[in-house]
């Protein structure tokens, strides 16, 4: 049941190592008893695997932790080594040089493992193109995982894509299969970029009707033992293609690098000569050339293929061996519908169901984009979109019926036409258009199954959510959930912070949250819930919550609602993110210079953890037993609730980022502006500033400072304790239930910004709003609501008011021409969209201030002013408009009015300029 991906055999042939991808694991096994000898523990998706005899070990790369590391044949880990990002496939010459793919940036590096420690020699970036015809090969190369050396070790061929996102989503201009060759010459080692092969274009194969043959997905390649011919896998399309080297002109090094710079191409490259279509089988990954034999491993029907030759000669033709395929389990430990999914995942094979094909003209799948399902590469696909928000916010798919979430089958439908040409939209081969509102039962099965495997453990358990547990599970058992009173008794000071703020309360006892998660489930489905609870509710939706609906706690203080659970020893879930959630969190989807993270983009292990005798017992004296061992002994307490990333700021972008589920537009970016920012400085520590810094310190007014303290009860005196009353904009809900918090969020409010004014030369009044405390834009967050705007009164020498702008009207309505700092959202039409920020698809107004930056507003002054003036200019904020609190007000009437409070002030006596 492992996702093995790549094996490796030691110089005798007695010792194979097998990397287990999902199972973070290496596997070491005797390969003539298959008996496993160690089982490596080794984190972070082990992908490629080589055994270097040299030094007799096994390199592997850690795919998402960015890393190299050397195995020995006794299973210990004996060297690790931080590469660039997402190293994956790997490949060892005679003379030492270690070659890694860079999955998703495009890049080979060359490591020098003759010398101890191992070194990286050079970085090669695969060239980028970008064409005025966007129907012509071009993009970021992408997903590499594979490296074929020939056989004289001259050269490197890599199959891979190309992602080209610079305008909007079409299955025959986004994703085009690619091969890059590299000259492998020792000191020299570089792209030939005139030799690429663009396979849709340049292989020059057509069809009965004259058009020529589309490929998908290139995964594996591997050269004949002569070295004239290369063999390569469309995992896509599920074929084999043959290029003939036999006739191309040679490689010369220093001739192909002066050819590329002069602009011109090869015209000796080699000659695609076959194409073996639709080989049997699912999904043609791995690939071995043996003598006249080609074995062909499928990944999803799990069988090895065996292919001849047909000689060696230019003209030699491929064909099927006259065996069946061999089965490679005798029992798929996988659920038959899931694998079903899978396939359909992987698959662009149009003719499979020619009826319903999943794609148009074999030209892509989901895998073309969604390496391995849904995880952190996603950011990826962030980063390689360049998008013009004020003219199109989407980066992925559009037109969605019900954002993947009530409806799925019908989104599922519009993505496949819209994105991948399939289900009838590229009508070329006579399929016809399937109406996404009543699709056929067949094509509702398998879209059933492929939502089987979309909502698998490994990808998106809650669909729109990115929460996950790190077990088997689905959900846990709310009394799972150890009762954050319980933390009280040692932690008190830190549980007092922590109870009275918005990191506890909201979900439940947030009314504006709940009103938002009613409108989303009211006009998206009762699915679309899990969006909004992942990161509100989200100890309640790993429960199998399906709604935010208790009474809550909007007005308590202290938690005293829990201590009387904890008493009465039931649970008690409405805890936001509790003690235990927090400090169980054990792994990010998020990554550093990755826009992906939000939408809960993290894993949860709530039970894997070390745990005392009678910890968390129901009998009060058990209790007290096991409470007085993690006295006694407190370290393995202390190592369960902690990780490294704790103190690291995409720990809160996992939230504090947001995007709509499908379309991928981002909703708020508050990560993503502070890491643009000044305050993202981890070489000057006296100039870093991070989330935790900020929001997280015990007086705002000594920002930057060490605050002593303790963080247990009796504990020891730490230099800094962080704290947890979670420091934000939303003084009023804070304030309800503690003043003092409401206080220190006001106090951070006003250390934000600062007014300055001028008159112009044309005798108008300028207002420059600096934000001098952000870490972030100001307003950030749901800047769609915040109101953050220019108070602003100007008196003449008379007495006469001759401007008054931005003032509230009896109802606490704010006037239409205010200068409000903020962002709006609109529709595909050009239409605000209010309280569905989630079908926001274009930016019609961003005036929020970037951190570090100023944004200047100009007030028309009459002419028959008479001078001096007074002006007066106040910064107001209110948490939101009056019409969204007067629509939660209708559900929740106790909810007191929030009150806009000033923020900055400036007032001047102003002369004739």
């Amino acid at each position: 049941g492992g996702d093995l991906r790549r094996v490796a055999l030691d110089e005798a042939g007695g010792l194979l190592a097998v990397t287990d991808y999902l199972g973070d694991r290496v596997l070491l096994v005797d390969a003539t008893s298959g008996a496993v000898r160690a089982e490596v523990a080794t984190g972070a998706r082990p992908f490629g695997i080589v055994f270097d005899a040299r030094n007799r070990l096994f390199w592997v790369t850690l795919f998402e932790a960015h890393r190299l590391i050397a195995i020995d044949r006794a299973g210990a880990i004996v060297a690790r080594h931080d590469t660039p990002e997402t190293p994956r496939g790997l490949a060892l010459l005679n003379d030492g040089r270690l070659l890694l793919t860079h999955a998703m940036i495009g890049e080979v590096s060359i490591w020098d493992t003759a010398r101890s420690p191992a070194r990286m020699l050079r970085r090669i970036a695969l060239h980028e193109t970008q064409e005025a015809d966007e129907f012509v090969s071009q993009g970021l190369p992408r997903l590499l995982d594979d490296i074929a050396v020939s056989p004289d070790g001259r050269e490197a061929w890599l199959p891979h894509v190309l992602w080209n996102f610079d305008h909007a989503f079409q299955f025959q201009s986004t994703i085009f299969p690619s091969l890059s060759l590299l000259d492998l010459t020792p000191g020299a080692e570089a792209e030939l970029a005139g030799r690429r092969k663009h396979l849709f274009r340049q292989i020059n194969i057509t069809d009965s009707a004259g058009r020529t043959r589309i490929l998908s997905n290139p995964h594996d390649a591997a050269f004949s033992g002569d070295g004239q011919k290369v063999y390569v896998t469309l995992a896509g399309s599920e074929d084999v293609m043959v290029f003939d080297l036999s006739r191309r002109a040679p490689i010369d090094g220093d001739q192909e690098r002066s050819t590329r710079r002069a602009g011109k191409r090869s015209q000796g490259g080699a000659k695609a000569t076959q194409l073996l279509r639709h080989i049997p089988g699912d999904n043609p990954r791995g690939l071995v050339v043996a003598g006249q034999d080609i074995f062909v491993q499928n990944a999803m029907s799990l069988d090895l293929v065996r292919l001849t030759r047909g000689g060696d000669g230019p003209f030699a033709r491929m064909r099927l061996a006259d065996a069946p395929p061999v089965a490679l389990v005798a029992d798929d430990p996988v659920d038959p519908q899931l694998r079903r999914g899978m396939t359909l995942f992987h698959s662009a094979n149009t003719d499979d169901a020619p009826a319903t094909p999943t794609t148009g003209d074999f030209w892509m799948s989901c895998q073309s984009c969604h390496l391995d399902g849904f995880n952190f590469t996603t950011g990826y696909l962030f980063r390689a979109t360049k998008a013009d928000v004020h003219e199109d916010a989407v980066i992925g798919h559009r037109g969605l019926g019900a954002m993947i979430a009530g409806d799925f089958i019908g989104d599922y439908i519009r993505i496949m036409q819209t994105t991948q040409g399939g289900l009838g939209h590229d009508g070329r081969d006579g399929a016809p258009p399937i109406d996404p509102g009543a699709p056929p039962h067949a094509l509702a099965a398998d879209l059933t199954a492929l939502h089987a495997y979309v909502t698998d453990r490994e990808n998106l358990p809650l669909t729109s959510s990115w929460l996950r547990l790190a077990d088997d599970r689905r959900t846990v058992h709310e009394k799972d959930w150890v009762n954050s009173a319980a933390c009280a008794g040692c932690h008190s000071e830190m549980f007092d912070q922590w109870s009275d703020s918005m990191h506890r309360l909201m979900g439940d006892s947030n009314p504006y949250y709940k009103v938002v998660e009613e409108v989303a489930a009211q006009t998206e489905g009762e699915e679309f819930r899990q969006w909004c609870m992942g990161c509100h509710h989200p100890q309640g939706l790993l429960s199998g919550l399906t709604a935010t609906i208790e009474k809550g706690h909007m007005f308590e203080q202290g938690g005293a609602s829990l201590f009387e659970a904890l008493e009465q020893g039931r649970p008690d879930l409405d805890e936001g993110t509790g003690c235990l959630f927090c400090h169980r969190i054990v792994k990010l989807e998020a990554a550093r210079g990755l826009r992906a993270g939000g939408n809960a983009s993290f894993t949860v292990s709530v039970e894997a953890r070390p745990q005392y005798v009678f910890e968390n017992s129901d009998n009060a004296v058990l209790n007290w037993a096991g409470n007085h061992q993690i006295n006694a002994k407190p370290q393995a307490h202390a190592e369960s609730y902690s990780q490294p990333f704790y103190k690291d700021s995409a720990l809160c972008g996992t939230c504090h980022n947001e995007f709509a589920p499908g379309s991928g537009s981002v909703i708020v970016d508050t990560y993503g502006e502070w890491e643009a920012s000044a305050y993202n400085n981890p070489a000057d520590p006296g100039k870093h500033r991070s989330c935790i810094d900020c929001h997280m310190h015990g007086d705002i007014g000594r920002i930057g400072e060490d605050i002593p303290g303790v963080s247990t009860d009796g504990g020891r005196l730490k230099d800094n304790v962080v704290t947890h009353q979670f420091t934000g904009a939303n003084h009023h809900l804070v304030g309800l239930r503690n003043p003092e918090l409401a206080d220190m969020s006001l106090e951070l409010l006003r250390s934000a910004a600062r007014l300055e004014g001028r008159l112009d030369g044309d005798g108008r009044l300028v207002v420059r709003v600096r934000n001098v405390g952000a870490g972030h834009a100001l307003p950030t967050g749901v800047a769609d609501f915040r109101q953050l705007w220019l108070d602003v009164t100007v008196t003449d020498a008379t007495g006469r008011v001759v401007l008054e702008h931005g003032k509230l009207d009896d109802g606490g309505n704010l006037a239409p021409d205010a200068r409000l700092f903020q962002k709006v959202f609109g529709d595909a039409e050009g239409k605000p969209v209010g309280l569905l920020f989630w079908r926001y698809e274009k930016m019609l107004k961003d005036t929020k201030i970037p951190a570090n930056g100023y944004r200047d507003e100009v007030f028309e002054l009459p002419r028959d002013a008479q001078f001096p003036l007074q002006a007066e200019v106040r910064m107001m904020f209110r948490i939101y408009p009056q019409w969204v609190t007067d629509a939660v007000r209708e559900t929740y009437p106790e909810l007191p009015e929030p009150q806009a409070v000033e923020m900055a002030r400036w007032a001047a006596v102003l002369t004739r300029p």
